[in-house]
């Protein structure tokens, strides 16, 4: 479902010295599973992932999703992708403070077009161990 080919990503920094924050990754991931990205502070991983979330252009190299080029995509596909495919946990959570998790998942449900049940957000809850 999803691969890396080449991928390099620039970044100019506060002090105007460029930083390679990718450089040439390529990899594949399995259509099912789980993958853990570790690295050090600083090392790309945050990075990498934007990239792969389309929530950042790379500067080099393609992502390939349902075996579709991302340099096809328009910002709008890169947003159905993200709708259907990918979600994201960001370190600031990015959550409404004044509602429940079930809450935040119904909206997110709803945004996409889908009925929020109680049944359909337990589900959500229990495939990522938050039951």
């Amino acid at each position: 479902m999803l691969e890396v080919r080449n991928l390099y990503k620039t970044y100019r920094s506060k002090t105007g010295v460029n930083v390679l924050a990718t450089n040439g990754v390529s990899l594949k991931f399995k259509k099912t599973g789980l993958c853990f990205i570790v690295g050090k502070s600083g090392c790309g991983k945050s990075t990498l992932l934007n990239l792969l979330g389309g929530l950042d252009r790379p500067d080099g190299g393609e992502i390939i999703i349902n075996g579709t080029s991302s340099l096809k995509f328009s910002q709008s596909d890169f947003d159905s992708y993200r709708n259907t495919y990918v979600g994201f946990v960001f370190q600031e959570y990015n959550l409404l403070k004044d509602f429940s998790v079930g809450a935040n998942v119904a909206l997110a449900l709803e945004l996409k077009g889908e009925k929020a049940s109680d049944d359909r957000i337990n589900d959500i809850l229990k495939s990522v161990d938050l039951d």
